[in-house]
């Protein structure tokens, strides 16, 4: 390799690896990632399998290293499982680009622009079926700040998304090769600008103000430490009095849910009786349906759940959170969906984690749910992201997000995504934050068919991966 492509090389990965860095991670600047790629597909048609792949796989782990922090203190993981968790999808990516070289040295410009949208859309759908984190590292959520791309997402799912990106990225890479014939080049620049383009018109015109309800929602959090939530169950009332005396004081007229976070104690059966004569009477009083987090320790085990009291002063309905934090999380999964028919839609009852599965929203879209209520606990550093994970199930699915966490943000988005009211948790004090959300009496594209364009993704890539073992063997006949 000559003194001017090593260079050439070690430039493009620089900047992809930069733009990698700062377009992706729990505070991403949605555009950089639409570039992120290009620099090193567009060199690799020039380099060597082997090095293509070492150059990809660089250029990702060194972009991955946003996360260092957050996976070594913020969740605390072990190094080797740090180390682990950065080089796979580096590797992936590596592959990937060695992927679509194979692609654009064969002047197949049409299949290169395809061939990483369609590779990583297949990875990371894989992931997320596989995964107890389901779709947490999927780049879709790099693009929540843009809100007419993530329209996208009520008719893909969030796998479109990060196709998109990836489409725009393989397709000016393969017109920077200088690869294929004119003809060529301007009909596969033509077609993919004309997709990009439905994409954004779609998106602005789904951004469009929908008819609907306006519900007025309160959100209510306050950090505590560990060892508060770890503490005698009299401590552990003693939280959830103040929580119901701060509704009572911050509480404004036409409040129609207040929704407090996940965990903020654990009670036996006996305290949970004590629980529920209070924030009934909160309810009753008020005239406003409370839903909260709290463990329950019963003799059959315990449970993360959520319970919602109505405002005629009974224990409506109690959700066991399906999804836990494995290592973290001893408690029993519930089964059960619960839903709530108000006067103003139907409601559902989720707890975060929950939120990172896709199935799970599609499934209370399909039963109708256009408010869905979610007490959470998030790990400080990972607030935004976490909060837009959650969000994102509600553009897809067209239903609202009333989200409170500790050691987080206190979240209410609409069915597009747009963020309504936020604010973060403090410690030590209890943090309000209010609005009003629009109810859209809506069923998704993607709520109806589910994961269609995840799985049409992984048959063209099989498609493209024949495409070149058959050239590859006239290659060798000849």
């Amino acid at each position: 390799m000559g003194s001017r492509k090593v260079l050439l090389t070690i430039g493009a990965g620089l900047v992809s690896a930069a733009l990698f860095y700062l377009g992706t991670g729990l505070h991403p600047l949605w555009p950089l990632l639409w570039l992120a790629p290009i620099p090193v597909l567009a060199i690799a048609s020039q380099l060597r399998p082997i090095v293509t792949v070492l150059l990809g796989f660089t250029v990702f782990f060194i972009g991955e290293m946003n996360m260092w922090t957050f996976l070594t203190r913020g969740i605390d993981l072990p190094l080797g499982i740090v180390i682990a968790s950065l080089a796979i999808p580096a590797l992936v990516f590596g592959v990937g680009v060695a992927f679509t070289r194979a692609f654009i040295r064969r002047g197949w410009l049409w299949l290169a622009a395809l061939a990483l949208p369609v590779y990583w859309v297949t990875y990371e759908y894989l992931t997320a079926i596989g995964s107890p984190h389901s779709t947490f590292a999927n780049l879709g959520y790099t693009q929540m700040n843009c809100l007419p791309v993530i329209q996208l997402a009520s008719l893909t799912g969030i796998w479109g998304i990060s196709f998109a990106v990836f489409l725009f990225a393989g397709t000016v890479a393969a017109l920077l090769s200088g690869r294929g014939e004119p003809s060529q080049r301007r009909a596969v620049t033509f077609t993919v600008a004309a997709v990009l383009g439905v994409v954004f018109l779609f998106g602005a015109e789904r951004l469009r103000n929908a008819a609907g309800q306006l519900v007025s929602v309160a959100l209510i959090a306050k950090d505590v430490s560990l060892n508060a939530y770890l503490g005698p169950q009299t401590q552990t009332l003693e939280l959830f009095n103040e929580y119901s005396d701060e509704i009572l004081r911050a509480l404004s007229a036409g409040t129609q849910v207040v929704v407090l976070p996940e965990k903020i104690g654990r009670l036996n059966e006996s305290g949970l009786q004590q629980l529920d004569a209070v924030f009934c009477s909160v309810a009753k009083a008020t005239h406003v349906p409370i839903d909260l987090g709290v463990v329950r320790q019963t003799s059959s085990g315990a449970f993360n759940s959520s319970r919602f009291y109505s405002p005629d002063g009974k224990v409506e309905a109690n959700y066991d959170k399906h999804h836990l934090l494995p290592g973290v999380e001893p408690e029993k999964p519930g089964r059960e969906r619960v839903t709530l028919d108000q006067p103003v839609g139907r409601w559902g009852l989720q707890i975060c984690k929950d939120m990172d599965f896709p199935l799970l929203s599609r499934e209370y879209a399909r039963q109708g749910v256009n408010l869905m209520l979610v007490p959470a606990w998030d790990f400080n550093l990972d607030g935004w992201l976490h909060a837009r994970m959650a969000v994102l199930r509600g553009v897809e699915n067209g239903f609202a997000l009333a989200r409170a966490a500790r050691n987080g943000l206190l979240t209410l988005s609409d069915s597009r995504g747009r963020i309504l009211a936020e604010v973060g948790s403090m410690p030590g004090q209890f943090v309000t934050t209010r609005g009003q959300v629009k109810l859209t009496p809506e069923r998704t594209f993607y709520a109806q068919t589910g994961d269609w364009f995840a799985w049409l993704c992984v048959a063209t890539l099989v498609l493209l991966a024949l495409s070149l073992l058959r050239s590859q063997s006239a290659n060798q006949v000849n």
